[in-house]
Order: C-alpha cells, then structure tokens, then sequence
C-alpha cells in the first residue's frame, strides 16, 4: 500500500469519528439519546443541553458545526421536497454559510502564491483586510496598475483536499444508508451526493465560475439594463478570480436606492424581465438572484455577482414552463397537472386524476385572490411538493428553476408589492407555446422524426444480419436482470455460509476425537474440541438472536 493511501485512510478515520461524534453531540442517531450504548457518549448535562432545542433546530446546528461540505449539501437539500420533509427544509434554509476569516496575511500569500508575483507588481492598490469571508473563499478589493478597480476572489488553502475528503466519506454514508434502509430506494440518496459532488467540485473551480461569467455577458451583450462584471483571465485560475469591482446599492436598501436616483418601481420590472430573459430566451441562469446577489447602479442599471452556481434548461423544460403558466393565469388545474407529469418524463400516470384534483384543491386556498395577488413561486413550490408526494420525480435543474423564481419574485415584492409577477410572464410563455406550434418548427420536428425512421429501415437489415451471424457463430448473449430478488440472495449466501461453518465445527469435533486417542498429543485434541466447542455456541447464539429457528 501506498504511503498516500495510508495517510488518506488514516484522515478518512479521523474525520469519520469527528462526524460522529458530531452527530452524538447532538443526539441525532437513536442510540445516543436512549437507554443503551448511548449513555456512555452523552452525559445527563449534554443531553438536558440539547433537549432545549428540537430535533430540526439540532440537524441544522450539527451541519453547521460539519463545515463547508455539509453546509452546502445541506443549502441544496433546503429545495428539494423530494428528499426532505418540508420542516426540515424550512430549517435548513437558515444555515448560514459564514467562517472563521482567514487571517489576512496568509491569504495574501495564497494570492501571491496564484498570481506568481508580489500583489504589488500586479496592483496599484491593495486592500489587505477582506470585504468578506465564507467556508470556501475570501474576497478582497484592490486597483490594477492600470487604474482598473476589481475584486479578488481567493479560495482558502487546502480547503479543495478538506471537501474532497468530506465527499468521499459522504459517498460512503450514503451507500451504507441506502442499503441498510431499503425504503429509501426511490431517494436514491447516493446519487444525490454524487451530483452534489460534482456540483461543488465545479464550484470549487474559479475557472468554472469565471466562464459562467463571460457566457453570461454574451447573452446580454448590448442591453442596456444590465451591468455584467469584466473577468481579468490572465490573473484568474482555478483557485483566484479577479473581476471588475462593482459599485452599487444593495436591492434592499430602499433608501439608498431613492437618494442614488434610482426608481423602485421601475427596477422590480427590469428585474424580472432580465431573468425571465435568463431562463425563458438563453435557457443559462443565475441560480441564486437573492438579495444579496443584486446591486443598482446609477440610471436603474442592475448588476449580478456571483456567478458560482448557474442553472441551464433544456428546449423540454422550458416547454413545461410555458405550459405551466398559462395553466397558472387560467387556474386550470388540467393544464398544470398535464405539464408537471410532462416533466416527469411520463407519457400515461395512472393517477393523472387525483394529481389534477390536488392541483384543484390547492388553487381552491387562492379562490378568493386575484391573480396579481397570489405568489407564483408559492405555487410553484407547492405543486412540485403535490408531484414528488405522487413518487414522480424531475429534474434537478427544476429545483434551481424554482428557487431562482421564488427569489427573483421576492427582490421584485420588496421593490415594488403591487407587481404582477406571473403577468410579467405571461408574454414569454405565450411566445414559448407559439414557438412550439410554429409551422416551421412542426416541419422541423417531423423532418428529423423521417430521418431517424429512414435511419432505422437503411441499417435494420444489416442488424439483423449481425444477430444471425452470431447466432451461428454462438456468440450471441442475452443478460436478463432480475429484480426484487437481492433478499433471497442475501439469505442463501448466509445460509450457505453457516452451512460451511457447520460442516468445519463438524470436522473439527472429529478431527479432536481421533487425535485425543493418542495420549502424546491428547492436549492438542482438548484444545480443537474447545474451540470447535466456543464457535459452535457462537453459531447457535447468532441463529437465535436472528429469529432462524
């Protein structure tokens, strides 16, 4: 074994007893808190220390004390309905992404360190206290030598090999879990972590972040409402990004948005229409358009930062949108429910009626509301809940969808609360569904359809001179996969296993009868037949306590 290997196991050990002691510390496994192996971990003062907070409250404090990794997967795990119960969500919405800031003077190095040189050889101007700190980076301002002011975005030091080392150990959990609790098959929990790991490996790439950038200004090129900051590539790489400061007004800060001369009003339609924009015309959007996320500018121009997660959408998603839109401003529980089960990539759900009556009687709680009155991402959220309750699964890329929606709604309502938010939407999803019904793209749609079945007539009679070639030539394979069968399997293996530790005590017992007739070795007959002795009582211990007679 490789010295690497060992020390990557040896940290994996480490860091798996910190997480479950984690875990312990505040009472979420069962055996922690009860009668049991529990009391030795948890002392009667901790544990009356943790009752003072629920079971919610803990999963969100044990997560945040786990670091980064967790945090993020926990963030992620906040918009997915089809994994978490909606209480759990609700608290994992809190989780704040904050650290302990790294001291400035060592990242300073780890800025010198990226850009090759000292940050004076490379800046004007250097701010050497931080604008801000988070688990992953820290930023700090500075000007270049030629007068440019930017922002410099430098990732921690080994925090990369800490994530690393934090999936891999996610990845086993999840396994393990998913095995032992064959219930939560439909989750599929592990590969849940697995897309979150390459999730976050790209956002750990400053690289990746800086591309989304630079996508993201082509498909704004020109428009006057928008301010998207300048990347510096030839001072960025995977672990620091430098790009045009941007000097602006919070969203929030009404005030400040009246004094700089900019309207409120004016602003909340800008920005929806640019992330409807996003989604609806580049199919490419900014994930996360919180408050936070948003600056003002002189003249009502907004700006977005933070460009680390972004959503795409694929031409039948955004069909399901329009669709689901229309349906929305109609209130017509139909056309809702056909679209949602349309993304669910289900041609025939048996249960379509009682998906339509649930629509129906969700929209029944907004009777008494006016369109321009109801949340649309409320909606939204509640109808995607109505579908994972039905066992249905979408996209991931829907979950951003609706978290970017709900988002860009909420900074729009702060800005202005009479704006009618599906409204403004309206005119995109009736471009969407006339796009679709476009005699052009119908001509298109069956022109491609002929080709695949000219495809398929040109080469089936040459696949099928292939098969029989094979047959003939006993080549020819067929696997048929057998579900639902791992239990019988699992059981024969174990049968089969304590059959050839019955058959070995047997042959043991024997054995130590035949040498225990010669006196010279007789001690050595005692001591097999003691232990063909222990293990047999071991086996019949087990056989007992697994319920097997």
């Amino acid at each position: 074994m490789k010295i690497s290997k060992i020390g990557l196991a040896v940290n994996e050990i480490g860091r798996a007893r910190e997480i479950i002691g984690i875990v312990v510390k505040y009472g979420l496994s069962e055996w922690g808190t009860k009668p049991g192996m529990g009391k030795y971990f948890i002392t009667k003062k901790r544990l009356a220390r943790i009752e003072q907070y629920n079971k919610q409250e803990r999963i969100r404090m044990a997560i945040e004390e786990l670091g980064p990794t967790f945090i993020k997967f926990g963030q992620i795990l906040a918009d997915r309905p089809d994994i978490v119960p909606e209480e759990i969500r609700e608290e994992l919405k809190k989780l704040q992404d904050d650290a302990q800031p790294l001291a400035d003077e060592l990242a300073v190095k780890e800025i010198e360190k990226e850009l090759g040189r000292p940050v004076g050889e490379v800046f004007r101007e250097f701010d050497a206290h931080h604008l801000g700190s988070a688990s992953i980076a820290q930023t700090y301002r500075a000007v270049l030598l030629n007068g440019d002011e930017v922002c410099i975005k430098i990732q921690r030091p080994g925090i990369d090999k800490k994530i690393e080392l934090d999936l891999h150990l996610m990845n086993f959990f999840a396994a393990r879990i998913q095995k032992t609790n064959p219930e939560m098959e439909a989750i599929n929990i592990a590969g849940v972590v697995r897309e979150f790991g390459k999730t976050i490996k790209k956002e750990l790439d400053f690289l990746n972040e800086a591309a989304n950038v630079v996508r993201f200004g082509h498909c704004f090129e020109g428009d006057p409402d928008i301010k998207v900051p300048k990347v510096y590539t030839q001072y960025t790489s995977s672990h620091i990004l430098v790009e045009e400061f941007i000097q602006g007004t919070k969203v929030s800060d009404l005030e400040g948005l009246l004094q700089t001369g900019n309207n409120p009003e004016i602003l909340a339609k800008k920005a929806v229409r640019l992330v409807f924009d996003q989604i609806f015309t580049h199919g490419f959007f900014h994930a996360d358009p919180h408050p936070g996320n948003l600056f003002i500018m002189e003249g009502n121009i907004i700006s977005f930062i933070d460009f680390g997660m972004m959503g795409s959408l694929r031409p039948e998603h955004l069909q399901f949108l329009g669709k689901y839109v229309l349906g929305y401003l109609d209130r017509d529980p139909h056309a809702m429910a056909e679209s949602l089960v349309q993304l669910s990539g289900k041609r025939n759900f048996p249960r379509f009626k009682d998906l339509e009556f649930q629509i129906s009687e969700m929209l029944a709680h907004y009777k008494y509301l006016s369109i321009d009155e109801m949340d649309f991402g409320k909606v939204m959220n509640e109808s995607v809940d109505i579908l994972v309750h039905y066992g249905l699964r979408i996209p991931a890329s829907i979950y951003l969808l609706v978290k970017a929606l709900l988002s860009i709604e909420r900074v729009a309502v702060v800005l202005n609360p009479r704006i009618d938010f599906a409204n403004e939407m309206k005119p995109y999803a009736i471009a969407l569904i006339a796009q679709q019904y476009n005699p052009k793209h119908i001509a298109h749609e069956v022109f491609e359809s002929l080709k695949e079945y000219y495809k398929l007539v040109k080469e089936f009679p040459s696949d099928l001179n292939e098969i029989i070639n094979r047959i003939k030539e006993g080549k020819f394979k067929t696997q048929i996969e057998l579900k639902g069968f791992e239990p019988l399997m699992e059981r024969l293996d174990t049968a089969s296993s304590r059959v050839s530790i019955a058959i070995v005590l047997a042959a043991l017992i024997i054995g130590a009868s035949i040498i225990s007739q010669w006196e010279q070795v007789r001690w050595i007959g005692t001591i097999v037949f003691g232990l063909a002795v222990f293990f047999g009582f071991w086996l019949l211990i087990k056989l007992f306590r697994s319920n097997k007679f």
